[in-house]
């Protein structure tokens, strides 16, 4: 294995030399800073991490299959003759072009490289496969970095959460006064901040926003300022691929359903999307599937889990204000797995089992709200929301309007810009038939009273942010429904060839949306005033309707208007989804995968 993996490596190194000369010719004319860039420092550097992916993936085949993988790697490199050509040739600025150019080829690289784990996933430790995958998905997280940091400026809150760093590194408080006075942002915000998101207290400016992505962001943002931070939500979405794998596995669902669901979720928006934003969900997200999967093991789950699993809860309110939702659905598995054990043990263990489930999240909580009375003189968690609690209405008590915008809403919905969703739909049932399982109740109660929540807030949109930001930090349960969802397609027998090729053409739609956003990231920032005021369509659809025939956004409704007609075609929508679901019941066909012993569940 180390002479071919040498080979590869030395050949790399050939066409890497080559390239770097090549991109530094004089023939190869900058038509601006952007485009410049793409062929001098971004294109190299992905050339680098799609190598070291490539490798590694090589290590895990099999010899007859390991060569002819290797050498199907270098055909990324033919994007370097294009991507220089039109570089050469162009009289003016073509940034998309060359974005799109670009990023094409690692999408190329990435089905490659999916491709190659597709073949050995079933025979890896599950731990194995999940951090093998997630190593994959980090390379196009890593390529798409350097161009959305250079084409896309921070937007909405992402600004405020980089000045709650600068504040903390460089005066070590949490008063932005002076960040906002010097002007220090002026390096990852283009102009002049007016808006503050803060509270004045006398001489200090205090933010409203959570804490918990600042103080994760610190050390990152020292290091290499807003690149650094949008480097760690990289390895975060990569963490969580490997995260939502293994919660897949955890419940008993094939390797290769697992892996589909979870390299599919990972590559469409809106988590390849938030992997270059600086927002606190994708972390949220990554916290939730942790704290469940620490409790997979249900009433017998140990000291130290609960404890761990206590602590990872307690993030959550630093994190966002919302995941208190998620907080309270997780928290009642934690004190079922506390005190199920109750009958037949002893008081001492039973004191120590409450003190480890509630403990550490107890602690944080009041960490929490003593940050918060020391700003604002209020002892409770996320004071700095309470106080303008009068300057706008949270809820709405819409949840009908809510929870069918967040899903089908044509500018901000879920399913116009990942209908592959829809076929978690298939899995509901089947994975609720299983055996009961600590981790499935922790997941769906975290859900469903995080969504129920959000489906009622006034403002579900989150607009100044790309679509669906407020449904990522429950898509882990989305994630294991879609796994059990293609698993459950694989068992139906007759109906088996129609909904694979349905959820192909699905698939297909969503990588598509998303590539659009990575080549585009500013057709993703829609304001819901705007919508309203204008009747448009957003951003997005507009641009898609001029490669796609019928017009997308026809299909769907605005439950940003909410007018009769919007209502009926979401009501039409959501039978789809229940059709689906309905489709879940049906009795699988007579080549029904045998349910996975009890190792194989336990795997991990």
């Amino acid at each position: 294995m180390t002479a071919p993996l040498l080979r590869f490596a030395l050949a790399n190194a050939a066409l890497l030399a080559v390239t770097l000369v090549a991109v530094f010719q004089p023939w190869v004319a900058p038509t601006g800073e952007v485009p410049a860039v793409i062929a001098r420092k971004y294109l190299p550097f992905a050339l680098v991490v799609s190598a070291l992916g490539t490798a590694l993936v090589g290590r895990f085949l099999a010899p007859e299959r390991r060569q002819a993988f290797l050498a199907r790697h270098f055909a990324v490199y033919a994007v370097v003759p294009i991507l220089l050509f039109v570089q050469s040739r162009a009289t003016e600025p073509r940034q998309a072009a060359l974005g799109a150019i670009y990023l094409f080829a690692f999408v190329c690289w990435t089905a490659h490289a999916l491709e190659g784990l597709w073949h050995v996933v079933a025979g890896l430790r599950d731990r194995t496969a999940a951090w093998l995958l997630a190593a994959v998905v980090l390379v196009p997280f890593l390529t798409l970095l350097p161009y959305h940091r250079a084409v896309m400026p921070t937007a909405s809150d992402e600004p405020i959460y980089l000045v709650i760093m600068q504040s903390v590194l460089s005066d070590l408080d949490l008063d932005l006064r002076d960040e906002f006075a010097s002007q220090g942002y002026r390096d990852f915000y283009p102009d002049v901040l007016y808006d503050h998101h803060a509270i004045e207290v006398g001489d200090a400016e205090y933010p409203i926003r959570d804490l918990g992505l600042p103080i994760f962001g610190a050390l990152p943002f020292a290091v290499a300022g807003r690149t650094g931070v949008l480097a760690a939500m990289c390895l975060v979405g990569a963490a969580l691929a490997a995260q939502l794998y293994q919660a897949c596995r955890d419940l008993g669902i094939a390797p290769r359903p697992a892996f589909l669901a979870t390299a599919g979720a990972s590559l469409a928006h809106p988590i390849l999307t938030y992997t270059t934003q600086v927002y606190p969900e994708l972390l949220a997200a990554l916290v939730f599937v942790v704290a469940a999967r620490l409790l997979r093991e249900g009433r017998r789950t140990t000291v130290v889990r609960l404890a761990l699993a206590s602590l990872a809860l307690g993030l959550l309110p630093w994190l966002s204000t919302r995941a208190w939702l998620v907080a309270v659905g997780v928290g009642l598995v934690i004190a079922y797995a506390a005190l199920r054990p109750a009958l037949g043990i002893p008081r001492s263990t039973l004191a120590l089992r409450i003190a480890a489930g509630a403990g550490p999240f107890a602690a944080l909580v009041l960490l929490l709200s003593y940050l918060d009375y020391l700003m604002f003189g209020l002892f409770m968690p996320s004071a700095g929301y309470y106080l303008i609690r009068d300057q706008q209405q949270v809820l709405a008590f819409t949840p009908h309007v809510g929870a069918l915008g967040l899903l089908f809403d044509r500018v901000f919905g879920l399913v116009p810009r990942m209908p592959l969703v829809l076929i978690a739909g298939i899995g509901v049932v089947p994975l609720l038939r299983r055996t009961p399982s600590a981790l499935l109740a922790a997941l769906a109660l975290g859900w469903l009273a995080y969504f129920l929540y959000i489906a009622n807030i006034a403002y579900w949109w989150a607009d100044g942010s790309p679509p669906s930001r407020y449904l990522l930090a429950g898509m882990p349960f989305v994630v294991v429904l879609l796994a059990a969802g293609i698993e459950r397609i694989g068992e139906l027998g007759r109906w088996r060839p129609a909904l694979t090729a349905v959820t192909w053409c699905l698939a297909a739609y969503s990588f598509f949306i998303a590539f659009v956003y990575a080549v585009l990231p500013n057709i993703g920032y829609d304001l819901a005033v705007e919508i309203r005021r204008t009747g448009s369509d957003g951003q997005l659809f507009p641009f898609v309707g001029r490669v796609l025939r019928p017009d997308p956004a026809r299909l769907f409704p605005s439950l940003v208007h909410a007018r009769a007609e919007d209502l009926a075609l979401a009501g039409i929508w959501l039978a789809i989804l229940l059709a689906f679901i309905a489709l879940g019941m049906k009795t699988p066909g007579p080549a029904t995968r045998r349910p996975p012993s009890h190792a194989e569940t336990a795997r991990s």
